[in-house]
Parts: C-alpha cells; sequence; structure tokens
C-alpha cells in the first residue's frame, strides 16, 4: 500500500525499482493514545469554580504573571491543560563509513539525549539504515516501516534505546530514500493516530545516498516535502563528517527545517544540536479546551493561569499575536476567526518548559489581563 502522505500527493511508493503491491498496515509501533504520551491530548474539563477575580495589574518582578486575586467576586470555570507534547523518530545511518569515533560519538549523544531529564515526557523512536541482513532487502522502504525501537515515552523507552544501540554497529551502504521513506511513512502514520501531537523525524548521516534505484539527494527531498505537506511531519537532518552539506540542507529545506545541523568538523557537537532540535521543536502550544456544558466560547472572556512550583498561581497576560509578545510574557489564539489551540509567547514558553511541576489551566468567564 502507498504511504497515505505519498498517496495524497499522488507520488508511486519506490521500493528497488517496484512499487509494492501488498496491502499493508501502519506499522504497529507502542504509539499512545492521543494526550497520553508526553501529558498531551485534549483536556478534561473541570466545571468546578476557580473562586478568584484575575487581578488586573500585569505580573511581578520575577517576569512570570500577575497574582490572582482571591478576594474577587468574577467566577471562572476552570480546565487544566498542557503542553502539546513532542515525538521524535531518529533515523541513525550505520553505513560501514561510520565506524569507529563518528558512530561512537554519534551513538553516545543519542544515549545522553534520550537519558537527559530535560528530554522526559518526550516520546522517541529509534531505527537505522540499511537494516537489512548481509545486505538484502535494505532497498525496500517496507524495511524501514518498524522501528527498530519503537515510539514510546521517555524515560520509559531510555532503556530499550540504549540497549538497541549497544547491539548495532556500523555495516553496509547508504540507502537514505528508501529508509526515509519508511520511517515518514510510520511518522506521518503515528501523527495521524494522534493529531495533537507535534511529530518530527531526525535524520544523520555521514554520506549522501548511494546504491539503490532513484536513491537521489533530489528524490529523498521530494519524500521530506510531501510528508511535511500532507500533515506537518517535519525532516531535520544533522551532516556527519564525510557528508555533502549542500545536499543535505536540500533535504533539511525540503522537510521545513531550513538547513541540516553541521557537526562535520566535530562530532561532539551532536549532543548539543540535538538539544537544539529539541528547543526549536517543543511546542508551545496548549489545546484550548471546550467550554462549560451549555456555554458558548467567548474569545474575549478566557484567561490563562500558570501554577509553577516556586509560587503560587500567576495570571499570563493576553497577548495580540505573536509581534505583541515582545520580550514579555504572554499568551496568543493560533487564530481569532476559529481559534483551537493558545500559543505562549516565547517568555512563558521558557518558564513553562523549565519549571517539571508547572501546572497550566484554561479558565472561563473572566476578561484576562491584556499584554
Amino acid at each position: 500500500m502507498i504511504a497515505p502522505f505519498l498517496a495524497a500527493a499522488g507520488l508511486a511508493a519506490h521500493s528497488g525499482g517496484c512499487a509494492a503491491t501488498e496491502d499493508r498496515r501502519p506499522p504497529q509501533a507502542a504509539t499512545p493514545e492521543d494526550g497520553e504520551g508526553g501529558g498531551g491530548g485534549a483536556p478534561a474539563s473541570d466545571d468546578t469554580s476557580a473562586g478568584g477575580a484575575l487581578a488586573g495589574g500585569g505580573f511581578d518582578q520575577g517576569g512570570e504573571g500577575g497574582r490572582l486575586d482571591e478576594e474577587g467576586s468574577c467566577a471562572q470555570t476552570s480546565a487544566e491543560t498542557a503542553l502539546l507534547p513532542l515525538d521524535m523518530l531518529v533515523l541513525l545511518d550505520r553505513s560501514g563509513s561510520m565506524l569507529g569515533s563518528k558512530w561512537s560519538g554519534v551513538t553516545s549523544a543519542v544515549s545522553t539525549f534520550v537519558t537527559d531529564a530535560a528530554s522526559a515526557g518526550m516520546n522517541v523512536g529509534l531505527t537505522y539504515f540499511p537494516r537489512g541482513a548481509a545486505g538484502q532487502n535494505d532497498c525496500e522502504h517496507t524495511t524501514y516501516e518498524a522501528l527498530a525501537v519503537p515510539v514510546a515515552e521517555l524515560p520509559l523507552n531510555t532503556q530499550a534505546i540504549t540497549a538497541s544501540i549497544e547491539d548495532t554497529a556500523p555495516s553496509g551502504g547508504t540507502p537514505m530514500r528508501p529508509a526515509l521513506q519508511g520511517v515518514l511513512f510510520n511518522a506521518t502514520a503515528y501523527k495521524d493516530t494522534n493529531p495533537s501531537h507535534k511529530v518530527i523525524v531526525v535524520l544523520a548521516t555521514d554520506g549522501d545516498p548511494s546504491g539503490c534505484s532513484d536513491n537521489t539527494v533530489g528524490s529523498t527531498a521530494e519524500l521530506a516535502q510531501r510528508a511535511l505537506r500532507y500533515n506537518g511531519v517535519q525532516t531535520y537532518v544533522i551532516a556527519v563528517e564525510g557528508s555533502t552539506l549542500s545536499n543535505l540542507d536540500q533535504i533539511a529545506a525540503a522537510g521545513g527545517t531550513t538547513r541540516a545541523l553541521d557537526v562535520t568538523a566535530d562530532v561532539a557537537a551532536f549532543s548539543a544540536k540535538m538539544a537544539e532540535i529539541r528547543a526549536s521543536a517543543l511546542p508551545c502550544e496548549l489545546l484550548l479546551p471546550e467550554p462549560p456544558a451549555g456555554a458558548t466560547l467567548d474569545q474575549d472572556r478566557v484567561a490563562v493561569r500558570f501554577t509553577s512550583g516556586a509560587s503560587g498561581p500567576l495570571e499570563i497576560p493576553r497577548a495580540a499575536d505573536a509581534a505583541d509578545c515582545g520580550a514579555g510574557p504572554g499568551w496568543y489564539y493560533d487564530s481569532e476567526q476559529a481559534p483551537e489551540k493558545l500559543i505562549l509567547c516565547p517568555t512563558s514558553c521558557r518558564a513553562v518548559q523549565g519549571d517539571a511541576q508547572a501546572k497550566l489551566d484554561v479558565l472561563f468567564g473572566c476578561a484576562p489581563t491584556l499584554n
């Protein structure tokens, strides 16, 4: 079966020069239900009154938010929410040219990434190319549809990922196009199942596509572009020594990430690039909960409350849009006409992401403080 992101674009599947004719289901990865992994998904509404009014006066000196006026009389209905989760599928080049310091540097960085406390709550999966035994089936995209380690939440999936790395050694060629096609099939199917999640693919390689039918930079970049257009799955690329940076830039740009991240001069920088991907890809968006039963959403009477591990409840003021954020805290709607998400301004995003005990509530019924 042609992958949905390919079929929607009218692009035939290549498999060593032949299109697959057998109907296939999406790979049965350990995929959490929408909203389970990383704290995402639509939150359940809480119909109890918050009991306070939103203070009229801005933010405190800490820059986090304005304290709620517990003595006020404006009743609200609240619903707890959370930042949308980030799901990452890592595709590592394990061709023979990766043997030695490049392989040890890349795999050590991936192991560090999945054990990092900052990655907790992310859903991460891992696979490699080539995958076939003794070169068999390396050019078949179906070889790569099921990951070596299925996507699951960290840190629960950390041991499986590190164990897989320890059991894997470099060997073979660089069937980049069929490998990326199989992984994008998995990623777009995962995104279809978990539409509120942000899903990305991270491709790391020290070479250019070689061997296999239609295994070119152009055909590989086209796959990344099709997945991005189909349901927003982005492709990040990390260039290791030996790769042609301009070629990998084409794939990254087609996948919506501008250019490849360059560690060709020093593989020790791979760990920092993984952290950079996490920081840039991690969504600062909240699903807008449904208003109370029987009520109609009044966009001008919605507020956001942030409770940190170090302070009491604080209001995050509303901004008009991204340009209105400036250097201060705030939030704004993804669409003024038909809002579905609340997007945090960069300052508020950093505060929430940096607080493991952060709690966010959307309050209905009172006009918010304006930025």
